[in-house]
């Protein structure tokens, strides 16, 4: 389930927060670990 919020956040399907609160943070997690923020933006200026 985490990675199909993933993609649909990525993808302007989903907001963060249509995720279930109860994964939330593993679908944060996720998102930063693949360069996005919770907008699914690609994250700008990571060192």
């Amino acid at each position: 389930m985490v990675s199909l919020y993933c993609t649909l956040i990525i993808n302007k399907r989903r907001t963060f927060d249509q995720v279930p609160e109860k994964i939330q943070g593993e679908v944060e997690t996720r998102l930063r670990e693949l360069g996005y923020d919770v907008n699914g933006d690609p994250v700008a200026g990571e060192v």
